[in-house]
């Protein structure tokens, strides 16, 4: 299996995120896919504990980006809430956007870790990318067809990526 499919590390959610030992690895800065990463889809902005933990990793002294493929109505509602920069249709898992991400913050791809729920869009662009890929347990099971497709797939290569450990 190719390994642009395969995430570096996989949490439950991103509040499981081992923010010392990325900085260990010389990661300074966090790149955020939103849906069902951060937030549902009905959510059009982050919940409390969210909003703070989102702090707490800028007063950590790290950067963060929100790169969401989503419209730009939907991000930019979401990321003025918290005070934090966002590209909307970012086309990932197209490199351009999400080196536009890095380059706002600062931080090279090496420099960075992407965190999302999806192997083809946001697993792939971060490791395309050359950064830290961290996938997380969708929030929610309510998604639109086009990603409950992709999930399907996404069910199928996990499957053989836990085979192939």
């Amino acid at each position: 299996m190719s390994n642009i499919f395969v995430p570096k590390t996989f949490v439950d959610s991103v509040f499981d995120i081992n923010t010392e030992m990325l900085r260990e690895k010389g990661i300074k800065a966090f790149v955020f896919d939103i849906d069902n990463t951060l937030a549902t889809y009905a959510m059009p902005v982050p919940d409390e504990k969210t909003a703070l933990w989102l702090k707490e990793l800028q007063a950590q002294g790290f950067g963060v980006c929100f790169a969401s493929n989503n419209s730009e109505k939907r991000v930019k509602a979401f990321a003025e809430s918290v005070g934090i920069p966002y590209i909307s249709r970012a086309m990932k898992p197209l490199k351009r956007h999400l080196m536009r991400a890095c380059k706002n913050m600062g931080a090279s791809p090496g420099e960075t870790a992407l965190v999302g729920d999806q192997l083809f869009t946001d697993v792939c662009g971060g490791n395309r990318m050359g950064m830290y890929t961290i996938l997380v347990k969708p929030i929610s099971e309510v998604e639109d067809g086009f990603v409950k497709f992709k999930r399907n797939f996404e069910r199928k290569m996990m499957k053989k990526m836990k085979g192939d450990r």
